[in-house]
C-alpha cells in the first residue's frame, strides 16, 4: 500500500467534492450521507497536515544548506530569518496535526471505523484513506 501523496490526496479531494463519490467511498460504513461532511474534513486535514510538512521540510533543507556554508562567528540576518521561519512552519505543522487528529477523531467515532489496538484515530483513517486512493 503506497503513502499518502498531496497529488493523492487532491484527486480524493476533487472526487470526494461530488455526493455520489463519498457515498460510493463510504458504502461499508453504516449512514453515508450523516458521513460525507466529516470525511470531507478528514481530506481536507490530511492534505493540510502534508502541505506544512512538505513546507517544514523545504526550510530545513535550505537552512541546512545555508548553516554549512556559513562563517563561524554570529549567524547572519539571511539564516536568523531562515530559523524564524523554521519556527513558524514548524508551528503550522503542528496546529496542522492537531486539525488532523480532531477530524480523524471525529470521523472514527462517527463512521465507527475499526482502530486496532495502540493505533491513533488518525493512522487508522489514514490507512483506510490510502484504501480509496
Amino acid at each position: 500500500m503506497g503513502k499518502l501523496t498531496m497529488a493523492g490526496l487532491e484527486a480524493l479531494r476533487e472526487r470526494m467534492a461530488a455526493d455520489a463519490h463519498c457515498d460510493t467511498a463510504l458504502a461499508g460504513l453504516a449512514r453515508t450521507q450523516a458521513l460525507r461532511e466529516p470525511l470531507r474534513a478528514l481530506v481536507r486535514a490530511q492534505h493540510l497536515l502534508l502541505q506544512a510538512e512538505h513546507d517544514v521540510d523545504q526550510v530545513t533543507d535550505v537552512l541546512r544548506r545555508d548553516q554549512k556554508y556559513a562563517p563561524a562567528g554570529r549567524p547572519s540576518i539571511h539564516i536568523v530569518q531562515l530559523r524564524k521561519q523554521q519556527a513558524a512552519a514548524r508551528q503550522v505543522m503542528l496546529v496542522a496535526r492537531q486539525r488532523l487528529a480532531q477530524a480523524a477523531q471525529t470521523f472514527v467515532q462517527a463512521s465507527g471505523l475499526p482502530v486496532k489496538a495502540g493505533q491513533t484515530p488518525s493512522t487508522a483513517a489514514a490507512a483506510w484513506l490510502q484504501s480509496l486512493g
